[in-house]
């Protein structure tokens, strides 16, 4: 890519910049070449490096500054990165070297300015397929990261349940060390005692098949999960993972507004098929879950993490834990999501959406349809909980929902009539202007975009749960 600076922008770097003062010669025939040097490195001085990465015709000896030279792994590219490049990784298959490796441990920050940034090459779709412990592993404090455009999935396909039941360490088998190629997950983001990680974008990837988490955050803060599929993850893992999980963040600072976003993401099928070992039972396979914010949990010393949440515009369906919940934390808005015939799994029933053991949590213009006996929410020791304008329905028994909690402004027991309501990734949720859903949102609580960033009204009421109407 080509970048044009304007003539006088160029004088004043030359003269701001101290380190290529000493590039410019006296000498007139020197002058042009000095300054034809200078002019060469503004592209990667000012807006940072771009390395390429190809499985099929890349080596890792070649210095991947272009197509025609790319790396051949992306961890070879990642060890060269500087803040501000950019890491192109083309079409092809990228694996983990050995059992318990990763495919891809992002070794270094970028700055507030200047993300490091690992991303799809144009129309290009790269698979990472591993079997160890992550597909995608940020951890040691490495902040400032955006991973955007691949598709990333994990060992579920070589592995029974009757094998995953009997796995080292489980309820059944307590010999042995635990065992990646059962509990891998996706894109995971990790911290230490002494570093921990903050600014880091995961967007437009999609993650299926861990037999662990599909996207994960833990003792983090500043973390945005956009417009990702996610979805048949977590089934064979010992420790209760969900399809997206945030854990014990950390306080960054004192900033107002929200520090976390997740939004946008499609969950469907993340379930738990093996007990938990804490308790061993079969507990999470949530779709999307924020977990002890408060960090009472594991002798935890972070204090109550202070930051904002903001939950909007998902679609979670056929999840075997809830399609969206709080446990033990603070400060969360879950607005205009839409959840679907979660509680999959029958050892519990934990409901669609809903807060626990929570505090200051907005639960506002989302759609929560249950089938069979599956509750819709539930109300477990919340304080200062908002719950308006939320549409409820149960498939089975649509004049006897199970509704824990609900308010003047909710709907109870009316279709909100989606176009297309299945069991699979090829289900549509959108509305016709009949459904319920349709203007009946609260019109001071809500997401100003919807699932396909379209705007949502501004002069009456908004609609209720991911989609806006569309004329």
């Amino acid at each position: 890519m080509s970048t044009m600076v304007p003539h006088i922008y160029l004088n004043t770097f030359f003269l701001n910049n101290n380190s290529l003062k000493g590039l410019v010669c006296k000498n007139s025939w020197l002058k042009f070449a000095g300054s034809f040097l200078i002019l060469s490195m503004i592209p990667a001085l000012l807006f940072g490096k771009n390395y390429y990465v190809n499985a099929k015709t890349g080596n890792d000896k070649n210095n991947g500054f272009s197509v025609n030279q790319p790396k051949k792994t992306i961890q070879a590219a990642a060890n060269l990165t500087s803040p501000g490049d950019t890491v192109f990784v083309m079409k092809g298959t990228y694996k983990n070297d050995c059992s318990t490796c990763n495919v891809l441990n992002i070794p270094k920050s970028g700055k507030s300015a200047k993300y490091i940034v690992y991303t799809n090459y144009r129309d290009h779709k790269p698979q990472i397929e591993f079997d160890g412990w992550a597909g995608i592993s940020v951890n040691n404090g490495i902040s400032y990261i955006k991973i955007n455009g691949f598709e990333v999935h994990g060992n579920n396909a070589n592995i029974t349940l009757a094998q995953a039941l009997k796995q080292p360490q489980s309820c059944i088998n307590k010999k042995g060390n635990f065992e990646p190629k059962y509990n891998g997950n996706g894109i995971v983001v990790e911290s230490n005692k002494k570093k921990r990680s903050h600014h880091i974008i995961i967007s437009n990837n999609k993650v299926h098949d861990c037999g662990g988490g599909g996207i994960g955050a833990s003792q983090c803060d500043y973390i945005t999960i956009e417009d990702n599929v996610v979805y048949s993850n977590s089934l064979y893992s010992l420790f209760g993972t969900s399809g997206i999980a945030l854990y014990q963040f950390w306080n960054y600072d004192k900033a107002k507004g929200y520090h976390n976003v997740i939004r946008r993401n499609k969950c469907y099928n993340n379930r738990s098929l093996v007990p938990w070992i804490k308790m061993c039972k079969i507990y999470d396979g949530n779709g999307i879950i924020v977990d002890d914010f408060k960090n009472k949990q594991n002798g935890s010393k972070l204090g109550e993490y202070k930051g904002r949440t903001l939950i909007e515009n998902n679609i979670c369906w056929y999840n075997g834990g809830t399609g969206i919940h709080t446990f033990q934390s603070s400060h969360v808005d879950i607005i205009n999501n839409t959840a679907y015939c979660n509680s999959r799994s029958p050892e519990f029933n934990p409901g669609q959406i809903l807060a626990g053991v929570s505090d200051d949590v907005k639960i506002v213009n989302n759609v929560l349809v249950a089938d069979l006996s599956s509750v819709i929410n539930s109300n477990y020791q919340n304080t200062n909980l908002t719950y308006e304008n939320n549409l409820h329905y149960n498939i089975t028994y649509p004049l006897s929902a199970i509704v824990n909690l609900s308010s003047a402004t909710c709907i109870d027991g009316s279709n909100p009539n989606f176009k297309n309501a299945e069991n699979s990734l090829n289900a549509d949720f959108s509305i016709g202007i009949n459904s319920p859903c349709a203007n009946h949102g609260n019109n001071q609580i809500y997401s100003k975009t919807d699932f396909t960033n379209r705007s949502r009204k501004v002069f009456g009421p908004p609609c209720i749960g991911a989609y806006e109407l569309s004329f």
